[in-house]
């Protein structure tokens, strides 16, 4: 977006020198500092600057140790465009420019469009080429904004804002934003809140480039550039093609302070997904990426706030694989088991960072703890016109399928016990509802009582895996 400016035309010199009164001295005096001020020369500023596979006609390499010699001192890279095209020579331009001592940056050229989650597609995508963008050297992500893509304004500034706001939760760091000052006007009409937390890399040429009084169009809401891309056919030693010159608002400290600390900043995310019991194992799943890295990180499980086990997000899970659109590939799930004693317990899952940053928390969720032996309820025992009455249900934390149960009834006026095996299998939903087993679990048994007066019935629930026979309950009726 070239903008003529207008010369300045010389001013016609005085004949005759005339003494002006200080009131009329002092305001002309301070116009003058401040046009210094802001006219300093163009070549103090520090100069880098921005390439992609146009810079590397014929399959040339750039050396970018000339380029450092030749006394620039970073390089932005083009790395991704939509979420098909990865710049054949980003890697090794990423790489070469950081061996040669430049500080680089790495861009994204956006392909807006509806709906809204392809910003995230493409966010993901350039995250998965670029990585996190956190070396000693960085100094971070780029928005290359320059098409509408057909959107409104309000739908583009939307679709940059997503955009913008996945790649710092991916990174850990808020992207700059590449856009003119007519563009940013026309066709998101200017959204002065994406400014304010976003610096500005300025595409604006003049017609002289080496003009030191040109000041260019600074959109609404950034009081200035940080980087201003000044013209684009620029000629540089070991770049074998006409390339975009920039400079840097500030000095080299400000430069330096801008770049990364070398520590991933890119935080983990993921799930917590599911938790269940059997017995006394609770088992827990999920998954968790690390934007830093595509291989597996670690997963740490709290019980009751204190440490338990940890493990490899290392499963398949093709789900998020497509829903991440394979940027980060399949293998980040997880699956856990650990022994648990009885009761409610509350577990975490944190995922941790591959590098020296943060371990957020992907959730907490309660689950119940019963023990390996089977329980359950003698619920009734009656002897009514003749006959001995037991009701109840029972069932084995380690199985769905229903078990046995055993009666002893004591006649009194007897002095004998009676032994009687029986299926837990009536249908109980009730204790299905309740404890999610299935429903098949209760018993009902009904005889002839034996001898006179009082009787004592005890039933237990046989144990079919770890664990023992236990009681469901006794009773003297």
């Amino acid at each position: 977006m070239r903008r003529a400016v207008p010369a300045l035309s010389a001013a016609p010199v005085a004949a005759r020198r005339k003494v002006l009164p200080a009131s009329v001295l002092a305001p002309v005096l301070a116009a003058i500092l401040t046009v210094l001020v802001l006219a300093a020369p163009a070549e103090a500023l520090i100069t880098g600057v921005d390439v992609a596979s146009y810079q590397h006609p014929g399959g040339k390499p750039i050396d970018w140790v000339k380029v450092r010699a030749a006394g620039h001192r970073y390089a932005l890279v083009k790395a991704t465009e939509a979420t098909t095209y990865t710049n054949p020579y980003f890697t090794a331009d990423w790489s070469g420019a950081a061996a040669a001592g430049l500080y680089r940056g790495a861009y994204h050229y956006a392909r807006p469009a509806l709906p809204y989650s392809t910003a995230l597609d493409q966010a993901r995508y350039f995250v998965s080429k670029a990585g996190s963008m956190t070396g000693p050297l960085d100094i971070g992500a780029v928005l290359d904004l320059e098409e509408r893509g057909g959107l409104t304004k309000s739908q583009l500034a939307t679709w940059t804002r997503t955009w913008l706001a996945e790649v710092e939760r991916l990174t850990g760091r808020a992207p700059m934003i590449y856009t003119g000052y007519y563009f940013w006007k026309d066709a998101l009409g200017n959204p002065t809140d994406i400014a304010a937390s976003h610096r500005l890399w300025l595409a604006s040429y003049p017609n002289d480039p080496d003009s030191t009084t040109f000041r260019p169009l600074v959109p609404a809401g950034w009081s200035t550039w940080t980087f201003w891309q000044y013209r684009s056919d620029g000629t540089v030693p070991g770049i074998p093609w006409r390339v975009d010159m920039n400079r840097f608002c500030c000095d080299e400290a400000a430069l330096a302070a801008l770049a990364g600390s070398g520590a991933g900043a890119g935080a983990p995310f993921g799930s917590f997904d599911g938790i269940s019991s059997a017995g006394t194992t609770i088992s827990v799943s999920g998954w968790a990426i690390d934007p830093d890295t595509t291989d597996p990180i670690d997963v740490h499980v709290y019980v009751d706030g204190v440490w338990a086990t940890s493990a490899s997000a290392g499963v398949a899970r093709p789900d998020v694989d497509a829903a991440l659109s394979g940027f980060f590939g399949p293998d980040h799930g997880f699956q856990i088991s650990l022994r648990s004693t009885v009761g409610t317990h509350s577990v975490c899952v944190y995922a941790i960072d591959s590098r020296a940053g943060t371990n957020p928390l992907l959730g907490c969720r309660s689950v119940t703890v019963f023990s390996d032996d089977p329980f359950g309820n003698l619920e009734v025992a009656l002897s009514v016109y003749g006959y001995n009455y037991l009701k109840g249900w029972a069932l084995d934390p380690s199985t769905d399928a229903s078990i046995e149960v055993t009666a002893y009834l004591y006649s009194f006026s007897l002095g004998t016990w009676q032994k009687v095996r029986l299926d837990a299998s009536v249908d109980r939903p009730d204790v299905a509802a309740a404890h999610g087993r299935g429903a098949a679990h209760g018993f009902v048994f009904q005889d002839l009582r034996r001898g006179v007066g009082p009787q004592f019935a005890c039933v237990v629930a046989t144990n079919v895996g770890d664990g023992a026979n236990a009681f469901v309950g006794c009773a003297m009726f």
